[in-house]
């Protein structure tokens, strides 16, 4: 039978220690910031998206959007398909309205309001895990054959996101958001996400598909990122009018 070298057998032995040792030697925060930067990439841009979902028992359906978005606190999400005509929703901050045709006033809703699926305007908000929650490193993991830091997420004091707890599964090669595991107050676990494809858009790296997981509602969404395009966008483009009472 073969016997592996001692010293050979040592290091095999020693590489998933000196992988989290390197893990543990990173500042939570520091990862976090490097993995936003795919956002910051995009201080105000025009995307457009497919979103497909699957449940079972149930032909998929999808939907075309453009999201005009502005800062990390305002966005316009217009809905494409023909049979949507005229339908947004705005948030801004934490404020989220949906915009139907032909009616007098906007309806307020939460900003875990569906378009789509699994898909909400949550993830339009342009949530920063670095500025919206504290971080702790929790372990090291592989995932798809990729080292990955994995950090722990609670909200920070005066914080609101949409969820109080996230894990999130960080590439240590290239900086990358992999995964994240959204939980509720509870601790029970309301989605998962795979940030499944970057690539460059117009020369800038960027999110190109990611699969949303709900957990609590049975059901798969596929949301591709299809363009970016960098544009001034005008305040106006995000104000919501209220008409006075008659």
């Amino acid at each position: 039978m073969f016997r592996p070298p001692l010293f050979l057998l040592s290091r095999i032995l020693l590489l998933p220690l000196a992988f989290a040792s390197a893990s543990r030697a990173q500042d939570p925060a520091a990862l976090l910031r490097r993995a936003e930067r795919v956002k910051d990439a995009w201080p105000e841009v025009v995307i457009t998206l497919r979103v497909t979902t699957t449940k079972p028992g149930v032909s998929p359906a999808g939907g075309m959007f453009s999201v005009e978005a502005k800062g990390r606190d305002k966005s316009r999400i217009r809905f494409l398909n023909p049979s949507d005509a005229g339908k947004s929703v705005v948030q801004v901050g934490d404020e989220v309205w949906l915009v139907l045709p032909n009616t007098r006033n906007p309806i307020r809703v939460p900003k875990s309001h569906r378009l789509e699926g699994g898909f909400s305007a949550a993830d339009m908000a342009r949530t920063r895990f670095a500025e919206d929650y504290d971080a702790v490193l929790e372990r090291a993991d592989v995932l798809d054959r990729r080292n990955c830091a994995v950090l722990r997420l609670t909200a920070k004091a005066g914080k609101n996101p949409s969820y109080p707890v996230v894990r999130v599964w960080i590439d240590e090669k290239e900086g990358l958001y992999r995964r994240a595991v959204f939980l509720v107050s509870s601790g029970k676990t309301a989605r998962d996400t795979t940030f499944d494809e970057y690539r460059p858009f117009h020369g800038v790296l960027s999110l190109a598909r990611m699969t949303i997981v709900d957990t609590l509602r049975p059901g798969t969404t596929v949301v591709e990122y299809l363009d970016y395009e960098k544009k001034s966008l005008p305040d106006s483009l995000f104000e919501v009018r209220v008409a006075p009472p008659l």
